[in-house]
């Protein structure tokens, strides 16, 4: 975990719609910190095995922990509670609707832990609530750029100031393609340690551009035309044509532009006057994909070893009307 994660308190969790909460028991204490991005199951910790139950976990509980604790008699239930909330749990969220057991609610409120119950099964539970809590603890980063969606992949537009970002992003949205972000792009890495993009919630589907002003994507051009966030896999660099400057001509620059650490295939693009940007941009995404799916570039296809011509015994067998001895 980052070491600048400071934690999230478990109030905010009932807000997230995808978490399905539909109780909470000892509310007092939802101002209690959560500051590790994967919740956990207590597993052997109710039996009393305690060595690997983590401090600012949030735990969770389904129809094996409950099942267990109700299977207990009154006292060695009171003692599992009693050893595993003194630990001074963040929090507990109960699976599939499971309504908590006074015992459990008095117990857990005895050393200051809210109880949460959640109609999810613990599965999607976990999961959602993982990939929640790791976008809010993961390394982030603002870059100035559009985030688009091209053909599938996640295209970063970079460039000076006026360079015409937002305008080729613009007539890319109008031939189909859809947009992130504008201005500004905000990066994280996911819990798969992919380069995730979205736009900040202010300037959402928000787009700037000269003579018209502040435009709303998704007003416009409807919601097939807006994504919330794309994994990175190409930046595409914008610059001003210089003619003194030697530009790639045949492909054979492997580029990188590094965002927390992970090296992402860069394209520097000139910009000059007759050059149609949005298409430029279109065709080198193509090339970008049958690149990826093992297309072979004109470079690998002009050093392959050229194929081997049969002898001339060999042509003359094979000719029409000879006769092989």
């Amino acid at each position: 975990m980052p070491k600048e994660a400071k934690g999230i308190q478990l109030g905010q969790l009932p807000g997230l719609s995808q978490l399905k909460i539909i109780r909470v028991f000892n509310e007092k204490w939802l101002d209690n910190q959560v500051n590790h991005p994967r919740p956990q199951r207590p597993g052997l910790g109710l039996t009393g095995y305690l060595n690997h139950i983590q401090e600012g976990r949030i735990q969770i509980f389904g129809r094996t922990e409950a099942g267990y604790l109700r299977s207990l008699k009154d006292a060695e239930r009171g003692r599992c509670l009693k050893n595993y909330f003194a630990l001074k749990l963040p929090g507990i969220i109960v699976s599939e609707s499971i309504t908590p057991e006074p015992d459990w609610i008095a117990a857990a409120g005895r050393y200051a832990t809210p109880i949460l119950v959640s109609e999810l099964h613990t599965a999607p539970l976990i999961s959602r609530l993982s990939a929640f809590l790791y976008q809010y603890f993961a390394r982030k980063i603002k870059m100035n750029g559009v985030l688009m969606d091209i053909m599938g992949q996640g295209v970063l537009l970079t460039g000076a100031s006026g360079i015409g970002k937002s305008e080729t992003a613009l007539e890319l949205v109008n031939k189909g393609y859809q947009l992130i972000a504008d201005d500004v792009t905000e990066f994280y890495l996911d819990s798969n340690d992919d380069l995730v993009g979205r736009a900040n919630e202010i300037i959402k589907n928000l787009m700037e551009v000269r003579g018209l002003g502040i435009i709303n994507i998704h007003d416009i051009f409807g919601s097939a035309a807006v994504l919330d966030e794309k994994t990175l896999d190409l930046v595409i660099n914008l610059e001003k044509w210089d003619p003194k400057k030697k530009y790639d001509r045949l492909g054979e620059d492997n580029l990188y532009f590094k965002i927390l650490g992970l090296e992402v295939p860069l394209i520097n693009l000139p910009v000059g006057p007759g050059r149609n940007l949005s298409t430029i941009i279109e065709v080198a995404v193509r090339n970008f994909v049958a690149k990826k799916s093992g297309r072979k570039t004109y470079l690998e296809l002009r050093s392959a070893p050229a194929p081997s011509l049969p002898a001339a015994n060999e042509t003359a067998a094979t000719e029409p009307g000879s006769e092989v001895s």
